[in-house]
Formats: C-alpha cells, sequence, structure tokens
C-alpha cells in the first residue's frame, strides 16, 4: 500500500487488510508523508489489530514505480498483491484470488468485474471489462495479484514512471507468464473515485460505459446489498445500471 497524506481513506484500507479472511498475509505500508501522518497510520494498525505490517517512510519526490519497487522489496510473501490506500477490498478478496491463481495454475491474477463508487454521488456501478467497447486487457490494473518474481519490476524511468506504473507491469506479465481474469465476483472490489485520486475524474467516469445493466443489477441485488454492508460503504447508495438507476440502499442494518 502507497499513501500520503490520505488518512481517513488509508484507515479504511487498513480495516479492509484487517477484515480478509485469507490468514496467512502481511501488509506493507509505503509511505511518503510526514511524521504526523506516520503516527497517525501507526494508530490505524493498531485500532485494526494489524500488529506485524511493514511501514516503510519513502522520500516525498520518489515516483509511484519506485514506490511500488520499494513495497516489493519489502514484502515477505511469496504472492504480491496490491493495496490501493483509496480503494475498498471484501474480506474475501485474497481468498478468491488466491484460489483462482492456483485452480488455474497461473502466475497472476486481475478482476474483469468490480465494482465502481462514486464517494461524492454515492453512485454504485458494477463494471464488467468484457463489455464492448473491447479492452485490450479486460480487467482492472489495482486489482493485481502476482507471484514474486524478479523477472519483473515497475518502471522507475521513462514515460510509464509515475502515471500507467502498473499498466506497464501488467503488460509485461501478459507478455511472459499466465495471467487469470477472475470474472463473476465484483463484490470482491471497490474501485472509488473520491476527487483526491492520481486519475482525473474523466477518467473515471469514461468507466460508466462499462456499467451492466439494470435488470442484471436487480437479479444480482442481494449479493450487491451483502456486499455494501460488508466493505462498510456509507449509505445512502444508488446502485447504476448503464441505462439507469436500478434500486437504492438506504441503511445496511
Amino acid at each position: 500500500m502507497v499513501t500520503r497524506d490520505r488518512p481517513l481513506l488509508a484507515d479504511r484500507a487498513i480495516r479492509c487488510f484487517a477484515a480478509q479472511t485469507h490468514p496467512a498475509r502481511e501488509l506493507v505500508i509505503v509511505s511518503q508523508g510526514g511524521r504526523e501522518y506516520v503516527a497517525r497510520l501507526r494508530a490505524s494498525l493498531q485500532a485494526h489489530g494489524v500488529h506485524d505490517a511493514v511501514l516503510v517512510t519513502a522520500d516525498p519526490d520518489l515516483r509511484l514505480g519506485e514506490l511500488r519497487n520499494l513495497s516489493v522489496d519489502a514484502a515477505a510473501g511469496d504472492l504480491l498483491c496490491i493495496w490501493d490506500d483509496d480503494d475498498l477490498s471484501h474480506p474475501d478478496r485474497l481468498t478468491a484470488q488466491i484460489a483462482g491463481l492456483h485452480e488455474r495454475r497461473c502466475h497472476t491474477s486481475f478482476l474483469s468485474e468490480h465494482l465502481q463508487l462514486f464517494a461524492d454521488s454515492g453512485e454504485l456501478h458494477w463494471i464488467d471489462w468484457h463489455r464492448p467497447p473491447e479492452a485490450a486487457y479486460p480487467l482492472l490494473p489495482a486489482t493485481m495479484l502476482t507471484t514474486r518474481d524478479p523477472a519483473f519490476r515497475y518502471p522507475e524511468h521513462g514515460r510509464y514512471a509515475h502515471l500507467g506504473e502498473d499498466w506497464a507491469m501488467l503488460i509485461e506479465l501478459h507478455r511472459q507468464v499466465p495471467v487469470h481474469h477472475l470474472a463473476g465476483q465484483p463484490q470482491l472490489y471497490v474501485y472509488t473515485y473520491h476527487g483526491r485520486n492520481v486519475f482525473s475524474g474523466d477518467h473515471h467516469g469514461r468507466m460508466r460505459i462499462r456499467s451492466r445493466p439494470r435488470g442484471d443489477l436487480l437479479a444480482d441485488e442481494p449479493r450487491i446489498r451483502d456486499a455494501v454492508a460488508a466493505l462498510g460503504l456509507h449509505p445512502p447508495i444508488t446502485v447504476t445500471g448503464c441505462d439507469g438507476d436500478a434500486f437504492t440502499i438506504e441503511h445496511t442494518g
């Protein structure tokens, strides 16, 4: 998890990590924040019962490729998973992705379906990367879970050293190793637009074209409601398809 001066979002990401059902896990945090921010991160770790996290402080001028490589180098596990500080993961995310990786005997896993939340409006979409228009890689880069492999590093120089470092990585992975795209479990991940994202609101907004239609959302309403509750999203949440609103979640009790 790479983070900088977003304590409320980081606290939420730490909570999601603490709730994971996969038992053997380690949280590595690379922070570009100052001493006060590091203290808040430590307080969040303590509050959520994550007592064995690895906390790395990094130069504020480092780019994302360098920061992600720092996190890889600090991790002890055989599998590595991106844990963005502003997105949410369902408690079963690691369990499901690791199971799919082993069942398919693949090197790397991505999610090809996920939820997308626009925090200001409470609008929630089910994004399916297999819907048209055709995508070169039908997946969300931020959902990568991969086998530790020294052959793959994030770019630290050039065009993709800061924005698109995960895109450069996924291209190389697809070229060289078996990659699994896990479908049918959109509840595992919530890609969130909150106004302080690396990518613009226009970037996030363009993804709405891949939203599942209202009929699919209504057919899967119980699972979506369960996911909203499990992920700790704050109602009201309007679940919206490519052809209009499907239903509103007013409470999760």
